[in-house]
């Protein structure tokens, strides 16, 4: 037992502690379910997918020569030479690929699931999207044919940033002044908050909603709040 308790306890300072919470500077989807988080998933990868394809709906925002610089990506240079093209070729093979094992076509991911620590939640990075116009998309599209058994909820999500006072004020008056702005006939849309904090002291509801009235008042002074709880 001496022995025992003379042994120095390790501390592994050096282990890498998995990632708990969404990092900073991201867009994409929160969505929640009722478990099955795996099949969740996957539904949700399915949906964002079948209408990132369809050039039609006005969802992506990539331009054209993106899209087609992504095409050439995969075509390897004849005056490349065999080492860096074996490298290139096992650097694409770690990224994950939509529809890989099926004999599909490569495509590149550009959703992407991060971590969230909470559950029965799921966010989904997206790249070169409208997120809020995707998410309407997504809503109207499970509603007209069932998609969904296991993902109840979706949430744009355009800017994920650090606790900082500053960080969020700078984007609070980004997102109003590009959402509230004139429409049709010259109406300014109405605007609603819903605040929510957990695990976190440092921000309070007072002070969010001040900066809001703030910069609402700076960018959109005709604005009305929306009465409407739906």
């Amino acid at each position: 037992m001496g022995d025992n308790d003379r042994k120095r306890k390790h501390n592994r300072w050096n282990v890498k502690v998995k990632q708990k919470s969404v990092e900073a500077g991201v867009t994409g989807l929160f969505f929640s379910c009722e478990g099955h988080e795996k099949q969740a998933l996957q539904e949700a990868y399915s949906i964002i997918d079948e209408l990132l394809e369809d050039s039609s709906n006005g969802i992506s925002t990539a331009a054209p020569s993106e899209q087609k610089q992504c095409e050439q990506d995969d075509v390897v240079d004849s005056d490349e030479d065999i080492a860096d093209a074996l490298k290139r070729a096992c650097d694409d093979e770690r990224q994950p690929k939509p529809g890989a094992g099926t004999g599909g076509p490569h495509k590149i991911r550009r959703c992407i699931q991060r971590p969230t620590g909470v559950k029965n939640c799921i966010f989904v990075s997206v790249k070169d999207a409208d997120i809020t116009l995707l998410a309407e998309k997504m809503t109207d599209l499970t509603q007209k044919t069932p998609r969904c058994r296991f993902l109840q909820r979706v949430y744009p999500v355009e800017h994920t940033l650090p606790v900082d006072l500053a960080k969020l004020n700078d984007v609070i008056m980004k997102v109003i002044s590009e959402n509230l702005r004139s429409v049709d006939g010259g109406k300014i849309p109405s605007y609603s908050i819903e605040f929510k904090a957990r695990n976190n002291d440092s921000l309070s509801k007072n002070s969010i909603l001040q900066m809001v009235d703030d910069a609402v008042s700076a960018l959109a002074p005709t604005a009305r709040v929306s009465l409407n709880r739906e």
